[in-house]
């Protein structure tokens, strides 16, 4: 079986272009011998379903498309289409085969909702993961992690298995960057566990807040690399699905060194470019006030939209230790810049919104996108209820600071338009401790305690049993909370970690607060692997064995069990239960 992927960006297009590319691409494939050629689940309608009001319009217009590529696709093809059903976003999948488009889960895309009038046993039917015969073998498909592990774990008789991943690209989960990171993430294990070829097919481009990387990929049954797509660019990738053994094995492909700050730059970049044509502007204006952060945006957005189009505000005051640098930044970068006009009565916060003001004016002035430089810790430790803050978009409100550090010294690598950067205090979030670090030592522990807890889910006793200073992550959970209310007002920013401050908001009111108690450690594991900023749920591949002489339970491993029964409930299709009754 021969099997093609077309990764293609379809951002920038209406429906009707995006039918021409999809017939273009399944030209190029069939003139390449391709059996069946899967489509990206962001393909034809992005990774989000429409609201309610405009879903059956859209489903009906999907329809039609579908209707008149099966009849001109001179190849089977496979395209997923994002619906809701039930009030939740499912993966359907259209097989165009023989002048027909065939739902295979859960019927007409513009029907009625499946669930009114049918029986448990037709839901579960509907919910299964679909086979496709295919010329040369039986395709299985796959929408998650979750249905990876259960297809490893009760087996599966197909010959090769199908991950149409609607994950968009997350620096704390290695494996959404599919084949880039193939040595580091999940994928190889799968292959094995399954028996069988594992194929990849990652969506490329920004839509909405979620940027996708591509690097679709092809696995064989013996966890080599055979194929993959380039990161963040178009592809159309073909690959044999031969004998794993014998003499007609394929020879395996090295998977390449995956750097996830490279990977991140390149997301970011993409993010903002999208972000901006798809909002039908063309330029940015941002406010440089000093913070690294606003150095870093300065550089992305005009890597992404180029220098004419990035407007800078030049924020900081004099007496500032970056003032000067932000000049010569202006000044190699070529953008055009002008400065903020302090406050008459000298107060810093009354400059701070005039600066903001005087952005607003020129943003108005140019039909240009506000661009805000606050980045993951900033929103969650330094925002302010009585300070203005102004943006349309905030491309770093998901990026930790020490990660923002770590990005702007790579793209100094590629050409020092910054200055060499350190940490200064003010970099440093405001916590009222004795400084007994370096500052650049701190900011990373203060990251690590903000991603433990935002993305990893642990609790003021966990994160200090395991880093070994409760003064710190008394103080950063202090103030995390202490600035819900500033957060509810923050502009949107793009999705980059597995679960972004919007997501992470409590309830305003809420009188309990945590606090120390003391937790049994966990059982064989250090310290500082308890909180990598890696070590996510959603990346973290859950064990299928136990190992020799796990005996015992202990209050950790219970956590962690209900954290993935959790998890499965919280899938888009609660309804259906791996579980007996019992």
């Amino acid at each position: 079986m021969r099997i093609g992927i077309a990764q293609i960006d379809t951002t920038a297009g209406d429906l009707a272009q995006t039918e021409r590319r999809m017939a273009t691409q399944a030209d190029a494939a069939s003139s390449r011998g391709v059996d069946l050629l899967v489509f990206p689940v962001a393909t034809l309608c992005g990774p989000m379903p429409l609201d309610f009001g405009m879903q059956t319009a859209f489903m009906r217009d999907a329809e039609d498309v579908l209707g008149r590529l099966a009849s001109v696709v001179p190849c089977d093809c496979l395209v997923p289409v994002v619906k809701v059903l039930d009030e939740f976003p499912v993966v359907e999948v259209v097989l165009l085969r023989g002048g027909a488009a065939t739902p295979l889960r859960f019927g007409p895309l513009s029907g009625p909702s499946l669930r009114e009038d049918t029986t448990d046993e037709t839901m579960r039917t509907a919910l299964a993961l679909p086979v496709v015969e295919a010329k040369g073998g039986n395709v299985q498909l796959a929408f998650s992690y979750e249905d990876l592990d259960d297809l490893c774990e009760y087996g599966t008789d197909a010959d090769a298995v199908c991950l149409l991943s609607d994950y968009g690209f997350a620096v704390d989960d290695v494996s959404s960057a599919l084949g880039a990171a193939l040595a580091e993430a999940r994928f190889s294990d799968d292959a094995t566990d399954l028996g069988a070829w594992l194929v990849c097919v990652g969506s490329v481009g920004g839509y909405g807040m979620q940027v996708f990387a591509g690097s679709s990929c092809v696995i064989s049954p013996a966890g080599q690399l055979v194929a993959v797509s380039p990161a963040f660019e178009e592809d159309l990738l073909v690959a044999d699905l031969q004998a794993a053994t014998g003499p007609d094995a394929q020879d395996g492909l090295e998977p390449e060194l995956y750097d996830g700050r490279a990977h991140l730059w390149q997301a970011l970049v993409l993010g903002i470019r999208d972000f901006v044509r798809d909002v039908g502007k063309s330029d940015a204006v941002l406010a440089l006030d000093g913070s690294i952060a606003s150095m870093l945006l300065a550089v992305l957005a005009t890597d992404a939209l180029g220098p004419t189009h990035v407007h800078a505000v030049l924020a900081a005051a004099e007496a500032h230790p970056r003032a000067r640098m932000l000049e010569g930044l202006v000044s190699s970068l070529r953008i055009a810049s002008s400065k903020a006009y302090p406050d008459a009565s000298g107060d810093e916060a009354a400059s701070s919104d005039a600066a903001m003001v005087q952005l607003a004016a020129r943003a108005r002035e140019l039909g240009a996108v506000v661009l805000s430089s606050h980045d993951k810790t900033a929103l969650a430790l330094e925002l302010r209820e009585d300070r203005l803050s102004l943006g349309s978009f905030a491309p770093l409100g998901d990026v930790y600071r020490s990660d923002v550090l770590d990005v702007a010294r790579l793209r100094n690598t590629v050409s020092p338009v910054m200055p060499p950067l350190e940490v200064l205090d003010c970099d440093l979030p405001s916590l009222g401790l004795a400084q007994r670090w370096g500052r650049e030592r701190l900011l990373q522990q203060v990251d690590v305690v903000l991603a433990s807890h935002v993305e990893g889910g642990w609790g003021l006793s966990e994160i200090a049993m395991s880093m070994g200073d409760d003064e710190l992550v008394s103080a950063v959970l202090s103030c995390l909370r202490n600035h819900d209310l500033a957060r509810a007002s923050m502009p949107p920013c793009l999705a980059l970690t597995t679960r972004t401050l919007d997501e992470y908001r409590m309830p305003l009111g809420l009188a309990w607060r945590d606090h120390r108690r003391e937790v049994t450690p966990l059982v064989g594991t250090q310290r500082e692997e308890t909180h990598s900023r890696e070590a996510s749920p959603k990346s973290r591949r859950t064990s299928r064995q136990p190992s020799a002489g796990d005996d015992v339970m202990d209050e950790y491993a219970v956590r962690e069990a209900l954290g993935l029964l959790h998890d499965l409930a919280s899938e888009r299709t609660p309804e259906w239960h791996p579980f007996s009754e019992n």
